[in-house]
Order: C-alpha cells, then sequence, then structure tokens
C-alpha cells in the first residue's frame, strides 16, 4: 500500500509542479532569456524525473531526493522572496512542497538509502568489501585445535 500512495504523491507532484509555470505565465520569462534558462523546461526535467521514480523509486534514488529537496527550496523560497523581496507568502506552495516531501521520506521503502553516505570512499569500495565478507562466511573456518587434555588419577 505504501509503495502505491509513494506512486501517486510523485505523480502528484510532477503534475503540479509542471503546471506552476502555467500560474505565473510570462512574469519569469523576462528573468529566464537574460539568464539563459528556462523554468518551464526546469519544471520539465523535474516532472519528467519524478514520474520515472514513481515507476521505479529505488532505480531513481536521486530524482525522489530531487522531490524531497524540493519541498525545502519551495519553502526556503517563500521564505526570502516575502523578507528580501517584500512579496506577499503564499502558503499553498509551502504546504504542498513540505507535505509532498515529507510523504516521500515516509512512503519510501528504505529510508536509509534517502541519506547518501557521507563517508569518503568511492561508492563502489563498500560492495567489494561486502564480497570479501561473503567470500568469508562462504568459506568454512578452520578446524579449532584442540587444546592437548591431561586427565590427572586421583590416587586413592
Amino acid at each position: 500500500m505504501k509503495r502505491l500512495f509513494l506512486t501517486v504523491v510523485m505523480l502528484l507532484m510532477a503534475l503540479v509542479g509542471g503546471a506552476a509555470v502555467s500560474l505565473v505565465g510570462t512574469a519569469l520569462v523576462p528573468l529566464d532569456q537574460q539568464v539563459g534558462t528556462h523554468a518551464s523546461a526546469a519544471g520539465a526535467v523535474l516532472g519528467i524525473g519524478l514520474m520515472a521514480a514513481a515507476v521505479n523509486p529505488a532505480g531513481n534514488i536521486g530524482w525522489v531526493r530531487a522531490g524531497i529537496l524540493y519541498g525545502i527550496v519551495v519553502f526556503g523560497f517563500e521564505i526570502g522572496s516575502h523578507f528580501l523581496l517584500g512579496a506577499p507568502f503564499n502558503i499553498g506552495p509551502v504546504v504542498f512542497g513540505l507535505a509532498c516531501a515529507l510523504l516521500l521520506v515516509a512512503l519510501y521503502p528504505e529510508r536509509r538509502n534517502l541519506v547518501p553516505p557521507t563517508t569518503s570512499m568511492p561508492m563502489m569500495a563498500p560492495k567489494k568489501e561486502k564480497k570479501k565478507e561473503k567470500e568469508k562466511e562462504a568459506t568454512p573456518p578452520p578446524p579449532a585445535a584442540s587444546a592437548p587434555t591431561t586427565t590427572t588419577e586421583s590416587g586413592a
């Protein structure tokens, strides 16, 4: 059941996120053209990535992480826009973004994998160590050397 809800939340995020550009309209077009980016293209890429992750979350964990990050960034964007630019604070996107981010975390089947490893080792190193551990488990342990047993006779 969690898997189904995870898919629904990801698809909903993708569809609503893509519709956000239609709400803003051409307000971002001049900035897009000056910077050399397109907000609609970025939204489409995020939406496509979330749709791919909805089909196979474990195989597209990076997109699941991006969906979680999206919720946090929306909150930061609204706070920053309000306090730095004096824009009105829009609660709708904040609630939607944070709710979806929390649902992605709650519904993801292996939550511990959502946080990337913090070691400086390459990604392949842990797999090699696991392979060595499996090889050790597969080989039987050497027979234990038995200690010499001494029998003592009682002098009765």
